[in-house]
């Protein structure tokens, strides 16, 4: 009986079926013996644990990783897995670790540290993940890599925050010359109105204009006030004028 997420190999002493047995009832030599395997998803580390590995970036500077994967042994392959590294347990031990192993420092030494601290940290584990499955070849299925955390020397860790602050200083001086630069183009607006403004005054202040305007007044003046009227001979008349209309 092979249960359900199953691949059984049978096994008789010096002979193993190329023919894995799939879920079900099987009918076999009883002397032979079955070795079963999961072929359901699993996790690496098993029950929710994670590998370290210590890889080096392409600046030759080392980062500390925290990774695990899901993968899935394929059915068609079992007996050739069994035949080559054992049981379930010794097939783990020797692809799935290696290949996580290496994958993941191939996939971190293309990679620079600005890289690899990148907010984008899925990028960076889809490429471990094509890397693993290379290093697995067909003999697993690499499902998806997860990346737990990165951890960087101290003085790289410094460096970064500095390189932070320093993005920020630069974002904020460059929202200040925004500002200043905005506010300039304000004033330039405001005073081309001004000059509009008194251009349309000027224009309009016209001899009969003002000539209107000035016996306009005339009407608003207190009694007994005295004018100076002008003449085109030049001889000045003075006036009292104003109160009642006059």
């Amino acid at each position: 009986m092979i249960s359900v997420g199953e691949v059984g190999v049978q096994h008789f002493p010096g002979n193993i079926s190329t023919t894995p047995l799939e879920q079900g009832v099987h009918v076999i030599n009883p002397l032979a013996s079955i070795e079963k395997m999961s072929v359901r998803e699993q996790a690496y580390p098993p029950g929710g644990g994670i590998e370290h590995i210590e890889a080096q970036t392409s600046e030759q500077l080392n980062v500390a990783l925290e990774v695990s994967i899901l993968f899935r042994l394929d059915p068609a392959n079992a007996p050739d897995l069994y035949q080559r590294l054992g049981s379930e347990e010794q097939i783990k031990s020797s692809i799935v670790l290696n290949a996580v192993r290496n994958g993941v420092r191939d996939a971190v030494a293309t990679k620079s540290i600005n890289d690899i601290f990148s907010p984008n940290r899925r990028e960076l584990a889809s490429e471990m993940l094509a890397a693993v499955q290379s290093k697995a070849g067909d003999r697993i299925q690499v499902l998806d890599v997860f990346v737990r955390d990165v951890q960087a020397p101290a003085r790289v860790r410094e460096s970064i925050e500095e390189k932070l602050q320093r993005e920020q200083q630069v974002a904020s001086e460059r929202f200040q010359t925004e500002i200043i630069q905005e506010r300039a183009l304000q004033a330039v607006e405001e005073a081309k109105g001004i000059a509009e403004a008194q251009r349309i005054i000027s224009e309009g202040l016209t001899p009969a204009y003002l000539t209107f305007h000035y016996i306009e007044q005339l009407a608003t003046l207190p009694a007994g006030s005295v004018v100076y009227v002008p003449t085109e001979g030049g001889v000045p008349l003075m006036r009292s004028i104003g109160g009642g209309g006059q």
